[in-house]
């Protein structure tokens, strides 16, 4: 690769690219640097690389100095955030979320590549934060048994209310549902054929709890797919009345 060739990757590599020395201070960084940090430093350029992320990572610092191999890798996509100043219309500080890999190139010349995965970030909270508030309903709903089955039948998850009358997570988990409930294996494949095929199947049945009580109930099993519409098992809601017999 000549001189010209390296500086045309420098200019569109999509990961900002950083030359430093042993103390920190930067030699070299491509565009994409000024472009990610533009609102940390003036014009997104800083004179040392450990002084600028001494607050959000203050173990590189000391990754390196504790590293004895001449070439090698010292840190891999360490994650770290950086809040923005406070821009002056008055708008909420953003968060920075970067994976940073740090490479020795030679005794006192590193090379750090650092990664925005804000976005990746974001996404990854919000999904915890629907399956914890999901996970919170599953838990709090009285009187209706709301768990999971996979494609092939085996049921991998289970709710409190499950646990109440019917049997113990760590009992329900990886059975099929003719095993827990009155409902033949026949039965049972020809509900989770139903559902795959119309969508949802609902179907009456009566059980014992743990308490030897009779309930009447109500079984809706739907299928769920994915964003590509293929089948990837099945969401259950088992629906009992409050006069057991």
């Amino acid at each position: 690769m000549n001189e010209e060739q390296l500086l045309e990757f420098l200019y569109i590599a999509p990961v900002a690219l950083i030359k430093f020395d042993d103390a920190g201070n930067v030699k070299m960084a491509n565009p994409r640097v000024a472009q990610l940090f533009n609102r940390y430093a003036p014009g997104g350029y800083f004179a040392n690389f450990f002084h600028f992320l001494d607050d959000e990572l203050p173990s590189l610092k000391e990754a390196i100095t504790n590293y004895d191999a001449e070439h090698g890798q010292i840190m891999e996509n360490q994650r770290f955030c950086m809040k923005a100043p406070a821009s002056h219309d008055g708008e909420a500080n953003e968060e920075l979320w970067m994976d940073v890999t740090v490479v020795r190139q030679d005794k006192e010349d590193f090379i750090a590549s650092l990664n925005n995965v804000t976005n990746q970030v974001k996404v990854e909270s919000e999904r915890f934060i629907a399956e914890q508030k999901l996970s919170k309903v599953f838990e709090s709903v009285k009187q209706h048994v709301i768990f999971t089955i996979t494609s092939s039948g085996i049921i991998d998850s289970w709710n409190t209310t499950g646990e109440t009358y019917i049997a113990k997570r760590a009992a329900a988990i990886g059975k099929v549902l003719s095993q827990l409930l009155p409902i033949s294996i026949a039965k049972n494949a020809e509900l989770l054929s139903t559902a795959q095929e119309v969508g949802t199947v609902t179907s009456a049945l009566s059980f014992k709890d743990l308490s030897n009580v009779t309930h009447d109930a109500e079984i809706c099993i739907s299928s769920i797919q994915d964003q590509r519409g293929s089948h990837r098992g099945f969401s259950v809601v088992l629906t009992f009345g409050s006069q057991p017999h």
